[in-house]
């Protein structure tokens, strides 16, 4: 089961970004070895929401580039990535940087939109059926919808959860769910027992 589709950004600045990402992607693509193409597409993905693609990006980067600790650390200081990115993210890629080391062609740190880097197994099935900015837009949604009494689509969500084994989705719906003192049905008390193996 993939991730309920989430609405299209209606913005035409947001298409134009998506475009641009795109276009850098491309060059990327034609130019893997050339770090002034992968910097342009950091750039625009920075402009992206959340962090998959700044990510994608930036370990598309690391894994093509000649290590340069002082030119690729540079760029891990741009466009507020430290704190864009998961911490252990963050990490893991300022120590690849500082010892001078290319990222492998699998690697954990892969998120879908990259292009030239493949997801390792070793990652959550979760993150495997959908991406972390997914799972956060769903449990926002997840959590309006509970709130404003709408079954369907809670029922939708907790089917979600259960079939992409979206064990972020759920955690951050039930615990914003639980700080607004909502009582929930016994149905998320169920997913959570068929998911509790692979809450981390």
């Amino acid at each position: 089961m993939t991730a309920p589709s989430l609405p299209l950004p209606t913005g035409n600045g947001d298409v134009r970004v998506r475009e641009a990402f795109r276009q850098a992607g491309r060059r990327v693509l034609r130019e893997p070895a050339v770090r002034v193409a992968h910097e342009a597409r950091v750039a625009v993905a920075a402009d992206l929401p959340g962090s998959e693609a700044l990510q994608a990006s930036l370990v598309d980067m690391l894994y093509a580039c000649k290590p340069d600790p002082a030119a690729l650390g540079a760029v891990l200081k741009r466009h507020g990535i430290p704190i864009r990115l998961a911490p252990f993210v963050f990490k893991a890629l300022r120590r690849a940087v500082e010892a001078g080391e290319r990222l492998p062609r699998v690697s954990s740190l892969a998120t879908r939109w990259c292009l030239l880097v493949s997801p390792a197994l070793d990652v959550p099935r979760r993150a495997l059926l959908c991406g972390v900015d997914d799972s956060r837009a769903l449990a926002a949604r997840a959590e309006a919808a509970v709130r404003a009494g709408d079954t369907e689509a809670e029922q939708r969500f907790l089917d979600h959860c259960l079939g992409a084994r979206d064990t972020l989705a759920f955690m951050l719906a039930r615990r914003a769910l639980a700080r607004r003192g909502l009582a929930l049905s016994a149905r998320w008390a169920e997913v959570f027992a068929a998911l509790q193996g692979e809450v981390t």
